[in-house]
């Protein structure tokens, strides 16, 4: 039912994107794109070694590239965000979240048109050379012959736990071994291989917590800990200290915003779907809770990038509500 509903708005988005943009001019500001995993082609996808997601493949990532310098959208990394922005122009930022190897296959398409991205890094998985805990419950729960919408609610009701909490149920009913990468679809960089991918000139990292905690399940001295020790291990695996943050699932509250900037963290990233306005208040938060699109593989690219472009879109409106309804929660 909630999928019906997803797809009709997002369809009314569609068209009213198409009838707005041929009439209005839209109003610039930053796109910024949220991507989790890459995969070659949809055999990939379809061997069900991670949780999809948004289904992302090679050709979709450049398809989306491609539509957005075709329109006069200039890409922009974190330092760039910090700057005052000409009003007069359009701007897209790409970022990745988590710390996937497959995020690799990113890097010739970003060679090839010379964008920035910047990748945001859970830590722990890579110096612990684990699997991400959504991946062992999608695997292990489809094994067990689950549905994936039912797969999807398991995850929803772990968002509420901590990561140490979830990982550790998760362990006693798949076994330790559960966690244990299987192959460059699933498993996170190394340290080794996370250096060398930062040295390119394309690649800006950031931080994504220590073992991607959601933020908002921890008290401040745990938010600290969390963020200053993926700082720290960023620093020391790759030599460089990251000025951005990507807040897992997006969860974040005034505290936990400044707790990241006491921390030395200027830019952070949200889930909210929308675009972001500029110029910017140097003063307000706006830097610190800029707004994300997810692009859906499992769909048509152009059609999703102009709708982004759009100043109405009744999708970012209603998930709020959803979150704030359905799930308690505060839009992210």
């Amino acid at each position: 039912m909630i999928e019906t509903i997803q797809n009709f708005v997002r369809g009314t988005d569609a068209a009213v994107a198409r009838a707005y943009l041929a009439m209005f001019r839209e109003r610039n500001g930053v796109l910024a794109f949220l991507f989790h995993s890459l995969f070659r082609d949809e055999n990939e996808i379809s061997r069900n070694m991670i949780d999809p997601l948004e289904r992302t493949t090679v050709a979709k990532f450049a398809e989306l590239i491609s539509y957005y310098l075709e329109h006069g959208f200039r890409f922009i990394g974190p330092d760039e965000l910090l700057t005052d922005l000409d009003p007069s122009r359009k701007y897209v930022a790409i970022t990745f979240d988590d710390g996937y190897f497959n995020n690799t296959l990113a890097l010739p398409i970003l060679e090839q048109f010379g964008v920035p991205a910047t990748f945001f890094i859970a830590t722990d998985n890579i110096l612990q050379n684990k699997c991400y805990w959504w991946d062992v419950l999608y695997r292990e729960r489809l094994a067990q012959g689950a549905h994936p919408r039912q797969i999807y609610h398991d995850a929803l009701a772990m968002k509420s736990m901590r990561t140490e909490q979830i990982e550790s149920e998760l362990k006693t009913k798949f076994g330790e071994q559960a966690f244990q990468p299987r192959g460059d679809i699933d498993r996170p960089f190394t340290p080794t291989e996370l250096r060398e991918f930062s040295s390119n000139n394309w690649v800006h990292l950031g931080n994504h917590t220590a073992n991607h905690a959601i933020l908002t399940n921890y008290n401040l001295d745990e938010v600290s800990r969390q963020v200053q020790g993926a700082q720290d291990s960023l620093r020391d695996m790759t030599g460089k200290t990251p000025i951005s943050i990507a807040y897992p699932n997006g969860a974040n509250n005034p505290e936990i915003v400044q707790a990241c900037r006491d921390i030395g963290l200027k830019v952070g990233f949200t889930v909210r779907p929308a675009k972001n306005v500029i110029p910017m208040d140097q003063k307000s938060s706006d830097r610190m809770r800029l707004h994300r699109f997810c692009p859906r593989g499992d769909g048509t690219i152009v059609t999703q990038c102009r709708t982004y472009r759009s100043d109405f879109l009744l999708y970012g409106m209603l998930r709020g509500g959803y979150l704030r309804l359905v799930r308690g929660l505060v839009a992210q």
